[in-house]
């Protein structure tokens, strides 16, 4: 079935990072890292907060967005771009006079407004809580990129996947779309086996600021209509929102088991090797 929805579109744009390989033990790596910057009790806090984090007892979840200046926490919109509601890091709501009603994705600056879109950014707004800066955490992001392709255990290929791919290459256009850089990702898509089979790769996207224009440019370089168009990722803001803002279909990668929206263009599944 869900290759049946897959191969109604003529395009395809797929994410890189948590879509196109399996596991999420690169998070806890990150988390580590980041952990190595603080003091002994602070790594027992920050500790604390990321289990809360992960068992869904945590203000901070997937689909929230950090305020780095007033260290809170809002609940946002992905449709309406409305900041609905402010919660502090014990879950209590604030009441904030001074922040703006709407935020569109734009304007995320990942500094004072961070979308918190997959698995990576729980770990980057509880550093930014423990006062690390943004270019520490960056450092500790990059290192846990290299080590992933050179330690064993934390990049593993999508069963299914690389045979899947090699199958439709001929019949579809294939792109990557992916937020790191371009070293990084071709050395992922190499580890992986699956860079011949994409058609163009564009890296540093800085989703979900620029995903619509991205998403725009591609259907109009490649004459392809909105509906005949896919994107598959498992970052919800980055990749699923705007594509179906934009008449596209999404098929989002997670364990949710609830759309967030109603309709019919939009798909969950798991793992690329449920194909």
């Amino acid at each position: 079935m869900n290759r049946a929805f897959i191969e109604q579109h003529n395009l395809m744009i797929f994410d890189l990072d948590g879509t196109l390989y399996e596991g999420r033990e690169h998070f806890r790596l990150h988390t580590n890292n980041l952990k190595a910057y603080l003091n002994t009790t602070e790594q027992q806090q920050f500790e604390t907060i990321y289990e809360q984090v992960l068992n869904g007892h945590h203000p901070l979840q997937i689909g929230k967005v950090y305020d780095g200046k007033r260290d809170l926490i809002w609940t946002w919109d992905p449709f309406t771009a409305e900041l609905t509601e402010a919660k502090d890091w014990n879950g209590n709501q604030v009441t904030v006079n001074d922040a703006p009603e709407y935020i569109p994705a734009k304007e995320f600056d990942f500094f004072n407004w961070v979308p918190i879109g997959d698995g990576w950014w729980p770990p980057y707004a509880i550093a930014r809580h423990f006062g690390l800066s943004p270019d520490t955490i960056q450092d500790s992001y990059n290192k846990t990129k290299k080590q992933m392709s050179e330690l064993d255990g934390f990049l593993q290929q999508t069963p299914g996947l690389k045979d899947y791919l090699a199958s439709i290459v001929n019949d579809y256009t294939l792109i990557v779309c992916t937020n790191s850089d371009e070293v990084d990702a071709q050395r992922l898509l190499e580890f992986l086996e699956l860079e011949e089979y994409f058609t163009e790769l564009i890296p540093s996207a800085k989703k979900p600021v620029y995903s619509k224009a991205i998403f725009e440019d591609v259907l109009h370089r490649y004459q392809v209509a909105p509906e005949k168009a896919i994107s598959i990722g498992d970052n919800f803001m980055n990749e699923i929102a705007p594509a179906l803002q934009l008449g596209m279909s999404a098929l989002w990668l997670t364990d949710t088991q609830v759309k967030p929206v109603d309709d019919h263009r939009l798909k969950l599944i798991e793992s690329l090797s449920n194909l």
